[in-house]
C-alpha cells in the first residue's frame, strides 16, 4: 500500500489551504511568527513504519499504528503554531502534536476513535473507545504539553439498554465508587441488567496483569430493582450480553 502524506493548515477549527504529495511532503510555513519562513517535512518509511517530522535542521521520528494516510496539521493554539500529525489507524486515529521553538518537541499523542476536532478555545475534542460504547473526550494543549480531561461520569447510550445482558455469574454491586465501600448488593446468576452511566477516569495501574479499562467504574440497575456501581473487572467474566466490537 502506498503511503500518502497530505498537509492542512488549520486556525483555529477552520481549514485554509491543503495539498497532497505522495509518499514525502515538503514546504514552508512560519512557525515562529518571526517572519521567517520554516522548512517543513514528513517522511514515512514503507518499510519500517517510521514517520520522520523534519522542521530545519531538527527532527523527530517515531513509528506509525498502520500504513496509510497522513495528515500533517498547523494549529494555532495561545499564539502558537503547532504541528500535528494524524495517522489513520485500522480503529480511529494517532495524534501526535509538536511546537518548534529552534528544535522540534513532542507535546504527546492522542488517540481518538473519531477525527479529533480543533476548537476554538484551545481544546482538541476526540472520542474514546469501551469495548461497547464511546464517550467523548476533550485535550487541553498547554505550554508543558496536552493533558486529557474526562467529565466525571458518562451517560451510557440508551441504545445499548435494547440488548439482553443478564449475569451468567453473581455479581456485587457498591453503594459507591470504592471496591469497600458500604451497602454490597448481591445479584444472583439469571438476571437482566442495564447500564446507565460510567467513571472512567481512574485506570489500572500498568505494573498489573489488569487491563487499564478493567478499573474503570459502571452503575448497574437489574430488572429487580437492584442498582449500584461495579468496576469493569468484576463483571467481565459474569455478564453475558455485553454488545463488545473492536
Amino acid at each position: 500500500m502506498k503511503h500518502f502524506i497530505r498537509a492542512v493548515f488549520v486556525f483555529l477549527a477552520f481549514s485554509s489551504v491543503s495539498f497532497a504529495a505522495e509518499n514525502d511532503t515538503t514546504f514552508f510555513y512560519s512557525l515562529q511568527n518571526n517572519g521567517s519562513k520554516d522548512k517543513i517535512g514528513l517522511h514515512f518509511d514503507e518499510d519500517s513504519l517510521i514517520v520522520t517530522l523534519n522542521v530545519n535542521n531538527s527532527s523527530f521520528s517515531y513509528y506509525a499504528i498502520s500504513p496509510g494516510e497522513s495528515y500533517l496539521n498547523i494549529v494555532k493554539s495561545e499564539g502558537r503554531n503547532l504541528i500535528m500529525v494524524i495517522t489513520p489507524d485500522y480503529y480511529g486515529y494517532e495524534c501526535v502534536l509538536f511546537s518548534y521553538v529552534n528544535r522540534i518537541d513532542s507535546l504527546g499523542e492522542i488517540y481518538s476513535f473519531d477525527l479529533p476536532v480543533i476548537a476554538s478555545d484551545g481544546l482538541i475534542k476526540a472520542t474514546h473507545w469501551f469495548g461497547f460504547w464511546s464517550a467523548e473526550v476533550e485535550y487541553l494543549i498547554n505550554r508543558g504539553g496536552i493533558a486529557l480531561r474526562y467529565k466525571d461520569e458518562y451517560e451510557i447510550p440508551p441504545k445499548i439498554r435494547q440488548y439482553i445482558i443478564t449475569t451468567v455469574d453473581k455479581i456485587y454491586l457498591h453503594s459507591s465508587k470504592m471496591l469497600n465501600s458500604k451497602g454490597l448488593y448481591e445479584v444472583p446468576k439469571g438476571v437482566r441488567v442495564y447500564f446507565l452511566k460510567a467513571d472512567i477516569r481512574d485506570n489500572c495501574p500498568d505494573n498489573t496483569e489488569i487491563w487499564q479499562q478493567g478499573c474503570n467504574w459502571y452503575y448497574i440497575k437489574t430488572s429487580t430493582g437492584v442498582e449500584g456501581w461495579i468496576m469493569e473487572r468484576e463483571f467481565t467474566d459474569k455478564i453475558d450480553g455485553i454488545p463488545y466490537a473492536g
